[in-house]
């Protein structure tokens, strides 16, 4: 079941890190796989330099070569989960309708964060992009690749009469907030709910916050 009856993959964008070391390329994807592998399976905490080098078949200190830290590390990590998960995203018909496109788009992020809860931690604690020039990451900018989804079904919506003409920034990002709190929650076992039983709660909530925009 998905929130509004659309079962669907994940949003995503390309992430950019300017922290790891551009060398042997090929190496450095293996790193990465391999630290992702570990992520997925055990959770960040199992991400060490010297337990991913022993799964490359590489020296600990030989890693060091490709990525100067282990935060470099996840920030290539988080790299290589928008990069994969705009591909899916990529592939995937959209839909005329600006409704049903944002639908599917909220969808899709629930998808993915019931399906890949440690990959969508390490993503949302690893904001893609590089931020503002403060260094701050900028949710109105496109380096929200979430956001950015949400805001041009939003956008598509208000100019379509679908929606009630609004700021469009504040509107999508009080949608994207209302889906990461509850994600949030349902992580931490804050709502004592199956999935199934979340993704009734947030169809709900998400029906309640459209009313509340809907033209």
């Amino acid at each position: 079941m998905a929130v509004y009856g659309v079962h669907q993959g994940a949003v995503g964008a390309s992430a950019r890190c300017s922290t790891v070391i551009r060398m042997a390329p090929g190496t450095a994807d293996r790193i990465a796989a391999e630290a992702s592998a570990l992520l997925r399976a055990e959770g960040e905490h199992a991400v060490s330099m010297r337990r991913v080098a022993a799964a490359v078949g590489i020296t600990p200190m030989a890693i060091y070569r490709h990525f100067p830290n282990r935060e470099a590390l996840l920030h290539a990590v988080a790299e290589r989960g928008w990069d994969q998960l705009a591909e899916q995203w990529g592939r995937r018909a959209r839909h005329d309708n600006p409704r049903a496109e944002l639908r599917r788009t909220l969808n899709a992020l629930l998808d993915f964060a019931l399906e890949q809860p440690r990959l969508y931690a390490l993503l949302y604690a690893v904001p893609s992009g590089q931020g503002n020039h403060s260094g701050e990451l900028d949710f109105r900018s496109a380096e929200s690749p979430v956001l950015s989804a949400v805001v041009a079904a939003v956008d598509e919506g208000m100019h379509r009469g679908v929606f009630e003409p609004d700021d469009v920034s504040e509107v999508a990002l009080s949608i994207v907030a209302l889906m990461h709190g509850l994600i949030s929650m349902h992580h931490t076992r804050q709502l004592g709910l199956s999935d199934p039983e979340f993704r009734v709660l947030c169809g709900t909530a998400m029906t309640r916050l459209l009313h509340g925009v809907g033209a």
